[in-house]
């Protein structure tokens, strides 16, 4: 009798029918809650896909015998409850979401264990919520409802209930496809991020975890989000245009540029083409022998074509006063680990606070976090190019040309180039990039260098144990992947905070930081340790003079728990989107007088472009994706998001918010809709620049 009972209950689809749509829902709205705060005016549409979701695996477990069915919802389920958790406590750790491409890397990234343990333990309360409907789905099974195959009348048809559960399912995937138009079908509005080019952190936003994932795992597969195809311009028109454009840079006075400058050694008197008897002439940094013309014609493929012509487009810039300041200098290189300008003083960290403060200040500088953490800010600063969350496109650029890579650049100039970071060396790959950037001599961890007793991953250590490979070299070039900064930041799991902690307590004494402040700072007083043990040894040698140091972070400090940046910056950061990534990098010089303060609006892509026009490199600006901050060119900071700030706006991809820093009268009327078409296109041609190795291509490697 109760088997009886049982099977007649259990028969049809309706529990399965109400049980995973709601499920689904759940996810959606605790993901969304956990991660922004609120559901938010965008949760509409991924509530509409979690209930196509949910009637989907409805579907997938009803066709076949009930311990076949069962077998289908636990495994599944359990598939989605664990990912839904990673996609969460990787946003707690990194803030930034997981793309399926990432997940190789996330392995790695996950050998912080006390990291992802405190993780966890924070955010104890919210996998649990987490798992509820699977332990829901474990009691519901167990004591009411069975996994029966589905029965249309009074017999079992297999058929029938296959057409029946797939139109169901499939009804509810064209409902939630239709009400997308519901917002519009403007940039960035669910419809246009569902049909057009994916953006990961607004298709999270706006479209939901499990549409994001399959619009990810497509992406991932053609390598691209949305194809793109511009047409040839008019060469004599781009020329007639950049000589006016010429013309009016020439015309302009060192007063009136962007940005205000002090006196320094040497920067007048070394800038192309001034004297102070004549008027400077800037010319375009473009290199004279590609001719876009004869590359398009030369080949029959139509992305290389359409690269050509896209290229055929950009204005170039132009040489500055700053121009060619340091050539012949030696350089060294440092992309700062997690470093802030709120971790920076004169009394914990002098050296830094030098380079940051008496050198090439840009104090308008912006650090965005890209979508794979650490690795796409190094490979924005070396590289000038925007990442792709399709891919690793740092990993990617290894089997491509890079010829403005900054040790390709000098090592034709005669330079030697060196690479070091100090952690292991197969994390990220970097065995293969930066030798493929020029840096011929490659060392980290497990890759020559050996450093005795290492314990913890010493800036200082590694400098100790690296500056005798280029200190007597004629002309060097030094990159550091920096590592002392890392996350976390306590006295219980990170060697360097616990070593640096003393002197930390002492110049911080009195300001009121919490501990966690206070061993963010003690970590970055490593790398400020061994920049002044490099400053010292080259003072040694008498090259201190001709040497360029460059710092600039890899990202804000995300690792802060909530409340502790506010608490570095003195006021509150972490509520805006776009403040949150502002930051500082420093160019500095002992040679130099004074400081140039430049408050130009710029970000990690344009350092290189930059560095090179400092350098007197030949290089043609209208193929990287960043600008020279010092001369006259627009103004443009790209986020994950699309985002964006000029001179005259900031746009909130996310609100779809407009701000205005000048008079709303004085915008150009589309001006808005223009920088949006501006925006996709520099993120689209530099994952292009990768996917078509284009520098072999203009350069007939």
């Amino acid at each position: 009798m109760k088997t009886d009972t049982t099977q007649s209950r259990h028969s049809g689809l309706l529990w399965r029918s109400i049980f995973f749509p709601l499920a689904f829902i759940y996810m959606e709205l605790l993901f969304h809650i956990a991660i922004y705060g609120s559901a938010g005016s965008n949760i509409l549409h991924p509530l509409t896909f979690a209930l196509a979701c949910g009637l989907t695996l409805s579907a997938l477990t009803s066709f076949w015998h009930r311990y076949a069915n069962a077998a289908i919802a636990y495994l599944l389920w359990s598939i989605f409850t664990i990912y839904y958790i990673a996609q969460f406590v990787y946003y707690k750790i990194f803030r930034t979401f997981l793309s399926l491409v990432s997940i190789g890397g996330a392995q790695d990234a996950m050998n912080f264990r006390t990291v992802l343990f405190s993780a966890l333990r924070s955010n104890w309360y919210i996998i649990v919520l987490f798992l509820l409907p699977l332990i829901c789905l474990i009691i519901m099974n167990r004591f009411w409802f069975s996994f029966g195959r589905c029965r249309i009348g009074q017999k079992p048809s297999v058929l029938r209930a296959v057409l029946v559960q797939l139109g169901i399912s499939a009804a509810a995937w064209v409902l939630a496809i239709c009400i997308l138009a519901v917002h519009g079908t403007a940039a960035y509005t669910p419809y246009a991020l569902f049909h057009g080019r994916y953006v990961l952190e607004l298709s999270m936003n706006k479209l939901g975890v499990m549409v994001t994932t399959g619009r990810d795992c497509v992406t991932m597969v053609t390598q691209s989000s949305q194809s793109k195809t511009f047409e040839l311009a008019d060469i004599g028109d781009n020329q007639s245009d950049a000589q006016t454009a010429a013309s009016d840079i020439n015309a302009a006075s060192a007063d009136e540029t962007d940005f205000s400058s002090a006196s320094q050694t040497g920067g007048s008197d070394q800038a192309a083409g001034s004297t102070q008897a004549d008027e400077p002439v800037y010319v375009p940094q473009v290199d004279e022998s590609i001719d876009f013309q004869s590359l398009y014609n030369q080949t029959d493929d139509e992305e290389l074509k359409s690269l050509t012509a896209y290229f055929s487009g950009v204005q170039p810039t132009y040489t500055d006063e700053y121009t060619g300041m340091f050539e012949g200098y030696n350089v060294v290189f440092v992309t700062a680990e997690s470093l802030s300008t709120y971790g920076i003083s004169r009394e914990a960290t002098p050296t830094l606070y030098k380079i940051y403060h008496e050198g090439f200040e840009f104090t308008n500088f912006y650090n965005p976090l890209w979508y794979h953490s650490t690795i796409d800010g190094e490979y924005t600063n070396c590289l000038s190019q925007y990442p792709a969350s399709s891919k690793w496109s740092f990993e990617a650029s290894a089997d491509t040309y890079q010829p403005y890579a900054l040790g390709n650049m000098l090592n034709a100039q005669g330079y030697k180039s060196y690479g070091y970071h100090d952690f292991d060396a197969t994390y990220y790959d970097r065995t293969r990039t930066h030798p493929n950037m020029g840096y011929t001599t490659f060392k980290a961890i497990g890759a020559g260098l050996d450093i005795p007793d290492h314990v913890m991953y010493s800036d200082l250590e590694c400098m100790e144990a690296v500056y005798g490979d280029f200190i007597q070299d004629d002309k060097f070039n030094m990159y550091f992947m920096s590592f002392s900064g890392h996350l976390p930041y306590n006295y219980d799991n990170q060697y360097i905070c616990m070593i640096n902690r003393e002197g930390a307590e002492n110049v911080l004494f009195g300001k009121g930081y919490s501990d966690e402040a206070i061993a963010y700072v003690a970590a970055q007083m490593e790398l400020d340790k061994a920049l002044e043990f490099l400053m010292d040894k080259l003072e040694e040698t008498g090259k201190l003079d001709n040497t360029l140091f460059i710092v600039a972070p890899d990202h804000y400090p995300y690792g802060l728990s909530d409340g502790t940046y506010n608490e570095l910056a003195g006021k509150d950061i972490e509520n805006d989107d776009f403040e949150l990534h502002h930051n500082q990098f420093g160019i500095w010089s002992s040679s130099m007088e004074k400081p140039v303060v430049v408050d130009k609006l710029c970000s990690s892509v344009d350092i290189l472009p930059t560095v090179l026009n400092l350098l007197g490199a030949d290089f043609d600006s209208r193929l990287l994706a960043g600008r020279n901050i010092l001369s006259d060119s627009d103004e443009l900071v790209i986020f994950a998001d699309q985002s964006f700030m000029t001179d005259k706006v900031r746009y909130d991809a996310r609100t779809g918010e407009t701000s205005y820093f000048v008079p709303e009268s004085q915008i150009p009327d589309g001006y808005v809709d223009q920088m949006i078409e501006e925006v996709e296109n520099r993120l689209y041609i530099s994952d292009e620049m990768i996917n078509t190795d284009y520098f072999s291509f203009v350069y007939s490697r």
